[in-house]
């Protein structure tokens, strides 16, 4: 399979508020693939990146880097994957010495420069605000997208799924970048925030090493930050939760005080009753035969039961033969305790909330969406449960929309298997479905 490394642009812009304190994140510059087994045996190397192109000039003479050279380690640790590189790069800041050991032309060679900065986000029509918080004897990176103009504005943090994968500068495509540049346009100001260990956090651990109480508490001091601008109208702020910050989201607003929530593919279950419905969905419609996925199922049992009702850990889990390789297949165990690239640890823990209860004690208004095309959280009874609890505890307080043939990715689908077919980078971000800028719009001035 051929593995494709983006680590993009570079420089800043003069719409750019810029936190000197917190240094950026290191920035490489180059689109690379991992070697084939032929090139391995031909320099006599077990592993290592190729160089495909360099995305600018001034970095080319800033590492003197080629295209066609061979990545074998940076800064003396080998990098055998995609992976690995990135991680490399991810230990630095701009200004950081770097040294390469390189193949060029069949020789061996060192070669060393300065790591530039990642690049900052820019608009013609917004003002992007970089900012931080301190947070568990480090800092968070904040961007905030802020639309032009005097006055206190309505406000969204903004709380994107369970991947630990920065959300600064992906592009402007990005379905997560669609929907903060789009609901900027609509007047509202809108925050993100890095999750812990992430981009340009520092002194705080790695996120896939964290659990999902830190994540709720990093979560909890955004939203505190948020209402800490001048530029902010207090008594207007929201949270708008995708996937798993669909959870996060009741949880800080019990603890926050906001005007409303507004969530998009989620769930109400406790996290092990979810998993065992989506094992038991998810599966056939992506392939697995039917029968073999049910007899399979009494495996899934065995490993949750394990994991959250008798909390082993992922190693314990996986000494059981039968149920290693379903481990590893299905739920990305990688033999250091974590499962879906995230500690095992922070799974458990958002199986202990309680999320009725959260979301009954809630006075905030509620939107919650259900796109019916979304393989990852397909259960309209979850969210039409969030809407009923809500409701009953709060009558009138919250509103349940339905968005026609839209993925979890926000993408624009003809059907669910036509979602499960189109599920590119390029498709999801050509279709983004733009009614769910304008129906969170049309729910927030309505109230």
């Amino acid at each position: 399979m051929k593995f494709i490394l983006s680590i993009v642009l570079l420089i800043s812009f003069s719409q750019i508020s810029n936190s000197q304190e917190l240094k950026r994140r290191a920035y490489l510059g180059v689109y690379g693939t991992e070697i084939t087994d032929s090139v391995a045996d031909i320099y006599n190397i077990n592993s290592g990146i190729n160089i495909d192109s360099l995305t600018n000039i001034s970095l080319i003479e800033k590492h003197k880097l080629k295209p066609a050279d061979i990545i074998l380690s940076i800064n003396g640790n080998d990098v055998s994957t995609i992976r690995s590189l990135k991680q490399q790069v991810s230990l630095s800041r701009e200004g950081d010495e770097v040294s390469f050991k390189i193949i060029r032309k069949g020789k061996v060679k060192e070669i060393t420069g300065i790591y530039p900065s990642f690049p900052y986000e820019k608009s013609e029509t917004h003002e992007i605000i970089y900012d931080k918080f301190e947070f568990d004897d480090g800092f968070i990176r904040v961007i905030i997208d802020k639309p032009k103009g005097q006055g206190k504005l309505p406000a969204i943090l903004f709380i994107q799924g369970y991947t630990c994968s920065s959300i600064d500068n992906v592009g402007d495509k990005h379905p997560y970048i669609q929907l903060v540049k789009g609901l900027c346009d609509k007047g509202y100001v809108v925050m993100r925030i890095e999750k812990p260990g992430i981009g340009d956090c520092n002194n705080i651990s790695k996120c896939n090493d964290i659990g999902f109480q830190t994540e709720v508490d990093a979560f909890s001091w955004g939203l505190q930050k948020l209402k800490s601008y001048d530029f902010v109208d207090t008594s207007k702020v929201f949270i708008w939760g995708h996937s798993l910050g669909g959870i996060v989201a009741p949880i800080i607003a019990n603890q926050e005080k906001v005007k409303g929530i507004i969530v998009y593919g989620t769930t109400i279950k406790p996290w092990r009753e979810y998993l065992v419905e989506m094992f038991r969905v998810q599966n056939p419609l992506l392939g697995t035969d039917y029968v073999e996925n049910e007899n399979n199922m009494l495996n899934y049992y065995k490993i949750i039961h394990s994991l959250f009702i008798d909390k082993n850990k992922p190693s314990v889990i996986a000494m059981d033969t039968a149920l290693s390789t379903i481990f590893k297949e299905l739920m990305y165990y990688d033999d250091e305790e974590r499962i879906w690239g995230r500690n095992y640890k922070a799974f458990v823990q958002i199986d202990d909330y309680n999320l009725t209860e959260y979301w009954s004690k809630t006075d905030a208004n509620v939107l919650v969406f259900w796109a019916d095309a979304d393989i990852e959280a397909f259960s309209r009874y979850d969210h039409e449960t969030i809407v009923d609890v809500v409701n009953h505890y709060h009558p009138d307080n919250a509103t349940f929309i339905q968005l026609k043939n839209t993925t979890h990715a926000f993408a624009k689908v003809k059907s669910m298997q036509h979602g499960i077919e189109n599920r590119s980078w390029k498709y999801l971000t050509e279709n983004f479905n733009k009614e769910v800028i304008f129906k969170t719009d049309e729910w927030i001035k309505g109230l």
